[in-house]
């Protein structure tokens, strides 16, 4: 008599083709133009190895041509400027995720397509991965010229409109295109509770689904923006970051990868899937000569 392991009531290729799916439309940072999202990372490596998580890639981009060049006399010629690509290096991440069969058994009780939920909820976790490594991306090795710290240990200093008005002077001539202001929840309160003279609130509630708006900037919250817990005497730090469009690069495989195999210790049958990305922040926006990403430190 044939034995039916409990793995074949899961299609691996089915799964894969529906997780493949989600991932093709999966957006970050709530689809900001913030980032730009390709979900064309390779597999392999250049030598033919298998790409994996730790494994420098060079994420490309053009360089700016610079400014305009005045002909001050007639006759003059311009000086021709290459438009070359420069490599910036990244670490591909892994992230993944396993699923026993008695999870999988429970999906098929509740929902008249697992494998369209498995897929749903593998992407929601997804999202959630990709926006606390960007988040983490933007503020890496940020240059101190973007920095604005206002934090003061012995009189707190919450975000208000000014010192938002000096952050984003930190990008000089270049603050077009700012399209995202991400924040901690504390960061969020603070800015509710800001008003005009008249008392009408400065954050813009939308009421439609989309990011209410500050300055004209959408906000996005989310705890996995930096905070600096207090220590000692003094209070915690709160960092709030503010993006242009193009600030950040998501590099991600589209096609991750979903493996069955036995836990022969447990006695169970697993189903993993693999996601590979790279988050990145580019050290200048296209056409700009800044990095896209400004930080507010405060209270």
């Amino acid at each position: 008599m044939a034995v039916t392991r409990r793995s074949d009531l899961i299609n691996t290729a089915i799964l894969m083709e529906a997780i493949q799916a989600e991932v093709a439309v999966a957006l970050a940072l709530y689809g900001s133009p913030a980032v730009v999202q390709n979900n064309s990372l390779p597999v392999n490596t250049i030598s033919g190895g298998k790409i994996k998580g730790g494994d420098t890639v060079q994420v490309p981009y053009f360089n700016s041509l610079g400014e305009l060049d005045e002909i001050a006399t007639d006759g003059d010629s311009l000086t021709p400027v290459a438009l070359t690509m420069t490599d910036e290096s990244a670490t591909v991440r892994h992230f993944g995720k396993a699923v026993e069969i008695t999870t999988w058994a429970q999906l098929k009780a509740m929902y008249a397509d697992p494998y369209k939920e498995a897929a749903r909820q593998f992407v929601e976790m997804s999202k959630r991965a990709w926006d606390s490594v960007l988040i983490d991306a933007a503020g890496t090795s940020l240059p101190t010229d973007n920095v604005h710290d206002v934090w003061n240990a012995s009189v707190p200093v919450t975000v208000n409109w000014d010192s938002l008005v000096d952050a984003k002077l930190k990008f000089g001539d270049e603050q077009n295109s700012i399209v995202l202001m991400a924040v901690h929840s504390k960061v969020y309160g603070d800015l509710l509770k800001l008003k005009d003279s008249t008392g009408r609130p400065l954050l813009v509630d939308a009421n439609d689904g989309s990011l209410p708006k500050f300055m004209g900037i959408p906000v996005k919250v989310s705890d996995r923006n930096t905070k600096i817990p207090a220590s000692g005497s003094n209070p915690a730090k709160y960092k709030t970051r503010i993006l242009k469009a193009g600030a950040l690069a998501l590099w991600t495989n589209g096609q991750p990868t979903v493996k069955e195999d036995e836990d022969i210790l447990k006695d169970s049958d697993l189903i993993a899937i693999h996601l590979y990305f790279v988050a990145h922040r580019y050290n200048r926006t296209p056409g700009g000569t800044r990095p896209g990403v400004v930080e507010l430190v405060s209270n």
